[in-house]
């Protein structure tokens, strides 16, 4: 099975993770956010800037409910990112296989699943994918995040099922395009990344994520500032509610810390060796993730069987 957060998570933290312990683990509640219509946002003067912003989905084809049919369930990738030409969009049918870039901003494409292969279990083989996309309208937010907020749609079907409709205009495409007249396969986001270039050390950066499926989005800020008695700090607030504050930095440059988010804990994992002790362009590593209903503590390996969702922020001091 493949873990959410493997799908973003860069390897350094992962081995830093396993050897974390649940001692010291501070526990707060915060309450969800207003509506907001869009996922990212960086809207003050002075906010990092979003390089990129990845989306990572696992979807379950209604046909695996067959008790003949054992196909694997496909797991999507969506990047979005800034080129000299604009906002580019890239698309992978699988974890670790090569991405699609997408050079048209309206088009179709058939493309090869890279999930399942037909093993000596008798797994049946993922279907080819067909990917519907309209960007010619796309909004984009002031702050320039190459991710739109609204005017697009991108749409992937496969097997005569929806397996991905990501987009204010997608569910209008798929009613126009089929009648209405197709089923969606289960989809549940399984994790996002932000990389981001951060030229004010003291600016926050701001993603907007839902940590369980169907639940209320959440607003999380993520950033440094100059405390009080000196030094940097590391804050993290989930709608306005300061749930981190690691202070001397330069010692307590990793730690984890766990909240409750509607009810569930969110294990807030960070790393800022990168960005204090390596030559620019520095990285700073912040993750929360979501537990999965199998886990007690932070990080069991069972975790891979039922993944929680996972919010990847990457903070570079330049561009890398």
């Amino acid at each position: 099975m493949v873990s959410a957060s493997s799908l973003l998570l860069p390897s350094s933290v992962r081995e830093f993770a396993s050897c974390i312990g649940d001692g010291a683990v501070r526990v707060a509640c915060t309450a969800p956010s207003s509506t907001r219509t869009s996922t990212s946002t960086s809207s003050n003067t002075g906010t990092p800037s979003t390089l990129s912003v990845t989306a990572s989905y696992r979807a379950t084809l209604l046909l695996s409910d067959d008790d003949n049919a054992s196909t694997p369930p496909l797991h999507l990738r969506l990047t979005w990112t800034h080129s000299p030409l604009g906002p580019t969009l890239s698309f992978s049918p699988s974890v670790s296989g090569p991405a699609l870039l997408i050079r048209r901003r309206r088009g179709t494409r058939t493309v090869p699943s890279g999930s399942g292969s037909g093993d000596e279990d008798g797994a049946v083989c993922a279907p080819p994918l067909a990917l519907f996309w309209d960007l010619t309208a796309a909004r984009y937010d002031p702050a320039a995040s190459p991710e739109p907020v609204s005017g697009y749609y991108v749409v992937a079907v496969a097997s005569a099922e929806v397996v991905l409709a990501v987009g204010d205009l997608a569910a209008e495409f798929v009613k126009a395009k089929f009648e209405g007249q197709i089923p969606k396969a289960r989809v549940t986001p399984l994790a996002r990344g932000e990389r981001v270039v951060v030229s004010d050390p003291a600016a926050m950066h701001t993603a907007r994520v839902r940590f369980a499926e169907g639940g209320p989005e959440h607003e999380v800020s993520v950033g440094c500032v100059p405390g009080s008695g000196g030094g940097d700090e590391l804050l993290i607030s989930i709608d306005g509610t300061r749930t981190v504050q690691a202070r001397r930095l330069r010692w307590n440059f990793r730690g984890n810390q766990t909240v409750f988010v509607d009810g569930a804990p969110v294990d807030i994992l960070w790393d800022l060796h990168g960005w204090w002790f390596r030559e620019p362009p520095g990285c700073a590593l912040v993750m929360l993730r979501a537990r999965s209903a199998l886990e007690s503590r932070l990080w069991l390996e069972e975790e891979a069987a039922a993944p929680g969702f996972s919010l990847v922020v990457q903070a570079f001091k330049s561009p890398p």
